[in-house]
């Protein structure tokens, strides 16, 4: 009969519970991150953990995928990597770059820049709700897309650091989109890391076995005198005491002691006559203060709003519209509020305006809700 040798690697199960706990709350995060870079809903479910060896490791149904090495440097140590699946990525990417289908997406600089700013932005707000959870701070590296990723390659990454591997799934969902799956794979000893720390955050390492009472003190056995008879002790005779005499007096018992109480002066509230104008003492340095105070004043020439593919793709010479015409009147904000409207006129070879336009308090917008 052949022994079934357990992987020593291998997290227990009170362990599967602690990490899936804290990769729930780590990745909510950064689903929300991705959420609102994407501007449409964005659900990542509960993970699914298990232990697993480096070469037993398979993701064929996922491929082609993109792998993206997380390292965190700061709290924890250890490395994490996520994979998704290409097709997955192209729909994402159409949606940032607001295309109409994810057929036309190549994997260029630019498609890559933008997959490693929204890995970073997802895992940097994991990073963070880990950081809260664990009480310190945690840090990662800016995430690197492997140039490979397949099956050896993987596992090649991790044979280095051990013979087994922690693998944990997720459920993608974003709104229209995606209905897919990714993987994040990480070492044991970062997702032990984790745990360790996770259950001394939450008081759980320093609970202790309650021991039980020591059992109770028997006093020892008084040993008593043998009895003697009766007749062999006569106690000695006693001589009859006189009764003490009791002297009963008749004084009035003593008066309590009361403090001398001190007079009370009591004088009427007068009150002020209606109507009455009383003088009040305001220093006229306020003003002067007030005035001195230094606003900043900005005039704003126009605005637009661009997409991130546009914005990438400017050079010099290029050419940026604005949402006024020519000869349009410019608004002037004093400390971020709307307070004139002018024109732009040329003063001794600078820029100035010319007011033409006060804009009254209540008449006032708000220029961050416009």
């Amino acid at each position: 009969m052949t022994d079934v040798v357990e992987n020593p690697e291998a997290l227990s199960s009170m362990e599967i519970d602690v990490i899936g706990e804290v990769m729930n709350i780590s990745m909510g995060t950064a689903a929300t991150a991705m959420s609102t870079i994407l501007n449409t809903k964005v659900n990542i479910t509960t993970p699914r953990i298990e232990t697993i060896g480096v070469d037993a490791f398979e993701f064929a149904y996922l491929e082609p995928v993109i792998g993206v090495l997380i390292n965190y440097v700061e709290g924890i140590e250890g490395a994490n990597v996520l994979l998704l699946q290409e097709s997955d990525m192209k729909k994402i990417l159409s949606q940032l770059f607001d295309m109409e289908t994810s057929d036309d997406i190549e994997f260029d600089e630019i498609s890559k820049s933008a997959i490693g700013e929204i890995m970073n932005q997802m895992m940097g707000a994991a990073a963070g709700a880990l950081a809260s959870f664990l009480g310190k701070v945690v840090n990662i590296s800016p995430p690197i897309l492997l140039d490979t990723t397949n099956k050896s390659s993987i596992r090649e990454l991790f044979s280095l650091k051990g013979e087994n591997l922690v693998s944990i799934k997720f459920n993608l969902s974003i709104e229209g989109l995606v209905e897919s799956e990714f993987i994040s794979a990480m070492e044991p000893n970062l997702a032990r890391e984790i745990v360790s720390m996770s259950m001394g955050a939450s008081g759980m390492g320093d609970e202790e076995e309650e021991a039980p009472p020591p059992p109770p003190v028997q006093p020892p056995p008084v040993q008593q005198a043998p009895v003697q008879p009766e007749a062999a002790y006569q106690p000695p005779p006693q001589a009859p005491q006189a009764e003490p005499t009791r002297v009963v007096r008749n004084d009035p018992p003593p008066a309590a002691y009361a403090p001398p109480q001190q007079p009370v002066q009591v004088n009427p509230y007068e009150y002020r006559q209606l109507g009455v104008d009383h003088n009040v003492n305001i220093p006229g340095d306020n003003l002067d203060l007030l005035m001195s105070v230094p606003i900043q004043i900005t005039v704003e020439l126009g605005k637009t709003r661009k997409k991130i593919k546009d914005i990438a793709e400017l050079t010099l010479g290029n050419i940026v519209e604005l949402d006024r015409q020519a000869g349009d009147q410019v608004d002037v904000i004093a400390n971020g509020r709307l307070i004139a409207r002018g024109d732009v006129v040329v003063v001794d070879d600078n820029y100035s305006v010319k007011i033409t336009e006060i804009i009254k308090v209540r008449e006032n917008p708000d220029p961050k809700n416009s």
